[in-house]
């Protein structure tokens, strides 16, 4: 048969999906029912600015999507700006940092070693058990999941540690508050991030929008290798025949596939999927997700305002965490991010604005005053990170032979290894694994 693969959906999964099929001489045509590519990590227009729709922090240990890059032909240096991982936290009601962390460029356990003695946030003795505890912490199997705050309650960890650090970097990497997020889940984003080579702790930051850094270059690549990307293209539905998908009927035309690889978020795959017979398992493990949403509150000050480091933590307040977003060419501009459902979810964008604004006049008060702000909220941003949460994703695999899924959802891992939470680099993953599988299958 021919291996023509239909891919529905242009977000980060679907298109990596694409240019490992591209690579390998398979031709694609991607459908994404938005005018623009990238899904939940995209660059949109706000009053003639350029923003993302989400600030995602990307680390050294981001493999798949570095491989990626280079795959399409983009240079690391000229998207992202490398710098050795530096966590500063402040507390908002004292206006003073509680937490300072900076790693050594050192191969592990060292940079963590290192990082850990210059830490001037813990006493001597401090610093000695917890480096002997976390490496404990990080290194003993979960058999059974359990909450985050459950696994560090018995760490025997240092209360600043698990307070000013290790809370705020689970509700970032996981997007999950602690007492709900999964502990297997979080002990391998640790693993991934801190037990590899020395870069793989390093801070990624974007020099350009999202929609710059992968989508558009992989959109490029894929019409260089004779695949088709093609926007404004919703499917209404997919029919099935015999144990396999016969067609897909996108805007009201009925198109006939060979192959589809489903990469469209968790709840639009249920729904394609629900009216089918042969999906009943999968749709009951996707309906058993639940979700969480990311808020960036963007605040334009003057271009000669900057914050002391690229990233910040912030404790205490509604800001989480603040990026700087000079890098990207936009001088003047914080981006302040704020993870999973809370108070600030009843707030109107004005007002949310406002609180935001107000909060880093505390930590900055010789800033100038705000000049223009925008709130962006993807309230389904991730799957909620729960404990067990694997048990209700499913593989890439379907009943239907010719019907596979990919996404931050999909589980790709094996031997009962804990997936990844909703990440750019999960997404990555799913997409070039769902491809790989195919390629193996078929060629």
């Amino acid at each position: 048969m021919s291996k023509q693969v239909c891919i529905i959906g242009g977000g980060w999964a679907g298109l990596a999906a694409a240019v490992e099929l591209c690579s390998n001489n398979i031709p694609v045509t991607v459908y994404e029912s938005a005018k623009q590519l990238g899904g939940r990590a995209r660059s949109v227009n706000i009053n003639n600015t350029t923003l993302d729709n989400g600030q995602h922090l990307m680390i050294g240990a981001y493999q798949q999507m570095l491989t990626l890059l280079k795959k399409i032909d983009v240079n690391e240096s000229d998207v992202f700006y490398r710098t050795s991982q530096q966590l500063d936290i402040v507390d908002l009601k004292t206006s003073r940092s509680v937490f300072s962390l900076k790693l050594a460029k050192l191969p592990a356990p060292w940079h963590l070693l290192m990082g850990m003695l210059r830490c001037p946030s813990l006493t001597l003795s401090e610093k000695i058990s917890t480096l002997f505890r976390f490496n404990k912490l990080l290194n003993t199997n979960i058999k059974t999941d359990i909450s985050v705050d459950q696994w560090l309650k018995q760490s025997g960890l240092t209360e600043k540690y698990i307070q000013y650090l290790l809370k705020p970097l689970c509700l970032a990497a996981l997007t999950t508050h602690t007492n709900k997020a999964s502990a297997r889940a979080f002990q391998a984003i640790l693993q991934q991030t801190f037990n590899g080579p020395a870069d793989n702790t390093d801070l990624l930051i974007p020099k350009t929008g999202l929609g710059h850094l992968f989508p558009a270059a992989a959109k490029q690549y894929i019409e260089q290798h004779g695949g088709k990307v093609l926007t404004e293209h919703r499917i209404n539905q997919i029919d099935f025949h015999n144990d396999r998908a016969t067609s897909i009927t996108v805007n009201n035309q009925s198109i006939e596939v060979e192959h589809i690889m489903l990469a469209t978020p968790a709840n639009i795959t249920h729904d394609l999927l629900l009216p089918s017979v042969y999906f009943k398992n999968s749709c009951e493990q996707i309906s058993r997700l639940e979700y969480e949403p990311v808020t960036t509150v963007y605040l334009q000050y003057p271009q000669t305002v900057q914050l002391p480091k690229p990233m910040m933590g912030i404790i205490n307040g509604s800001s989480e965490w603040l990026f700087d977003r000079r890098h990207c060419n936009q001088s003047g501009l914080i981006a302040v991010v704020i993870s999973a459902n809370g108070p600030h979810m009843a707030l109107s964008n004005q007002t949310l604005a406002e609180c935001i604004s107000n909060e880093l006049s505390i930590l900055f008060p010789h800033w100038p005053d705000v000049l223009s702000s925008d709130v962006i909220r993807e309230k389904r941003a991730c799957f909620r990170c729960v404990t067990n949460v694997d048990n209700n994703r499913p593989s890439t695999t379907t009943a239907v032979q010719n019907l596979t899924l990919c996404g931050d959802y999909v589980y790709i891992e094996e031997n009962n290894a804990p997936g990844l939470p909703s990440t750019l680099e999960g997404s990555l993953q799913s997409g070039v694994k769902c491809a790989q599988k195919f390629i193996q299958e078929h060629t």
